[in-house]
């Protein structure tokens, strides 16, 4: 046997991958499409960096190693938790060092071009006449001098940490883990793939895209140099996460990641301006503040200082010009509600394969609930006793909501698996259930009903406030509010076995103009479940739109 996260020894020594974990099978089987091309593009430029003969082996394995990286998280639970740790640390290790070398080859590669550009405006302004020297080629000088220096000892660094990665046999050891995974994935089910990936692939996607819109406001501000970097950042994880999700879209959302891929570059050119701008400005008053001494020459001279003055206002001029570039391009992906587009694409998008054949009835539903409620025995009797109380509660104010008897269903499915977090500790053990309802794939749920299955849950615990979560903004306004009259019912039920020992034993509720009265039957005083219920009622008081009162 092997406890969760854990890996077997095998005959004569040999590393053994575990089985998949209970619900993991088709995302095991969609890592085995996604991972393995990732690696291979990582490993096959460690030769051509070892050269330094070519920066754009850097430039490749680095964007390797980050999409890499970005991937890997997604499909950590298909792999032994050790395992996976060790890999990201050596990943990580080995894409800081090929970042910081990249970056000063972007630098160097501007100056260059830079110079050459700069020279030939001058020659353009003077036909035929002597050629005269331009005014930015002190600072040039200068700063290429500093930064191949620098770029020596990185590349010492990135030497090293592939020295590091080499000896800790991660590639290795990744592929033989990969091969193990796609030899017990051959067996994975169609339904598993329909069923847990689609959901998981919306949330990731959206909560990426939530994000990078959060720095919307600051789209104007010409000097909100922290958040465009925030905001390059959030677009460059977005357009990993359509990557590898891509395959579970029609078109592979080519036309989202497009936007957001122009959208990163335009704010990759704002960043480098920025750093130009932080380093010369640095560099300025450094020079103010020092006197010059017999050591001066290691310095710049006043021409260079007046030729670096020249260079930082270009590249304040620049920045302008791109700020503007970059509002208009913003603009127009509104304009054509880019992101309104490629959230409704991550629900009604998909390829066939992964668009379940049908819905599950009540018993497959109810069966899979059950089964997975299961897997935490100790907590059985409470949901149980949550599950009974919630659904007296809906049939009792069903003249008010007038849901449907699938929703019934789903709140059911809520109530049953909403303490089975619990399992791995109480802190946050309402995000682990929501995370098992969106993502398990024994439960015959699409994405709609999974959500709010999964969102009621969640919200059953503490000031939890699901209206901004990234599910919740993909549910159309019937169901978002389907899924807060749900999820009021779910916390007074739960707050009405507090104590987890059923002393309550039904609930029944008469509707009044403007309160709801339900009256307690239990074995025993309950004055603290009544107590916890009136406590948690707040989202029910304004979903339903009138006052509890426990009696």
């Amino acid at each position: 046997m092997h406890s969760r996260g854990l890996s077997e020894t095998g005959v004569y020594g040999m590393t053994v991958l575990p089985d998949a974990l209970p619900g993991t099978a088709g995302l095991c089987w969609f890592a085995m499409q996604r991972l393995p091309p990732l690696l291979e593009a990582f490993a096959k430029e460690i030769a051509g960096i070892r050269t330094g003969e070519d920066s754009e082996y850097i430039h490749r394995m680095r964007v390797a190693s980050r999409r890499l990286r970005a991937a890997l998280p997604l499909f950590r639970s298909c792999f032994p938790a050790k395992q996976y740790s060790r890999w990201m640390l050596e990943i990580a290790t080995i894409t800081r060092a090929l970042g910081n070398a990249r970056d000063a080859d972007v630098q160097i590669a501007f100056l260059v071009k830079n110079r050459k550009k700069s020279s030939a405006v001058q020659n353009k302004k003077n036909p035929g006449g002597s050629p005269q020297e331009n005014p930015l080629e002190p600072a040039i000088a200068h700063l290429m001098k500093d930064l191949k220096k620098s770029r020596q000892q990185l590349q010492d660094r990135v030497l090293s940490a592939l020295d590091s990665l080499e000896k800790s046999g991660i590639i290795e050891e990744m592929r033989a883990a990969f091969a193990l995974r796609m030899v017990s994935c051959r067996r994975t089910p169609v339904l598993s793939a329909a069923y847990g990936i689609p959901t998981i692939a919306a949330l990731r996607i959206v909560s990426r895209l939530t994000t990078m819109c959060s720095f919307a406001d600051w789209v104007s501000h010409a000097d909100a140099v922290a958040e465009h970097h925030a905001m390059r950042i959030a677009a460059k994880k977005l357009r990993y996460t359509m990557e590898v999700y891509g395959p579970v879209y029609k078109r592979g959302l080519k036309r989202s990641h497009a936007q957001v891929r122009n959208l990163q570059d335009i704010l990759g050119e704002l960043h480098d301006c920025d750093v130009w701008i932080d380093h010369v400005t640095r560099l300025l008053l450094r020079e103010r503040g020092r006197m010059r001494g017999v050591r001066s020459d290691k310095h710049p001279d006043t021409a260079t200082l007046a030729s670096l003055r020249l260079f930082l206002a270009a590249r304040e001029r620049e920045r302008a010009l791109l700020h503007r570039r970059f509002m208009r391009y913003w603009q127009s992906l509104e304009d054509k509600k880019a992101w309104e587009v490629l959230c409704n694409a991550t629900t009604d998008g998909r390829r066939q394969r992964f668009i379940p054949a049908g819905e599950g009835t009540k018993k497959d539903i109810s069966a899979a609930c059950n089964a997975l409620a299961a897997t935490y025995p100790e907590g059985l009797f409470h949901h149980r006793t949550v599950t009974r109380l919630a659904l007296m509660l809906f049939d009792s104010l069903l003249p008010l909501h007038a849901l449907t008897r699938h929703d019934r269903n789903l709140l059911e499915c809520a109530a049953m698996l909403h303490d089975v977090g619990l399992q791995d500790g109480a802190r946050k053990h309402n995000v682990r259930s929501a995370r098992w309802i969106f993502s398990e794939e024994s439960l015959p749920l699409d994405i709609r009903d999974r959500s709010i299955a999964g969102l009621v849950a969640l919200a059953h615990r503490g000031q939890m406030k699901i209206d901004s979560h990234p599910l919740f903004l993909l549910l159309p306004p019937g169901d978002r509010k389907k899924t807060l009259l749900l999820s009021g019912i779910l916390r007074v039920a739960d707050g009405l076995d507090y104590l987890h020992n059923g002393t309550v034993q039904e609930v029944h509720c008469i509707i009044g103009e403007a309160e709801i009265t339900c009256d307690i039957i239990s074995h025993s005083d309950c004055t603290k479940e009544k107590e916890q219920a009136g406590s948690k009622s707040a989202l029910f008081t304004r979903e339903f739109g009138r006052e509890l009162v426990i009696r």
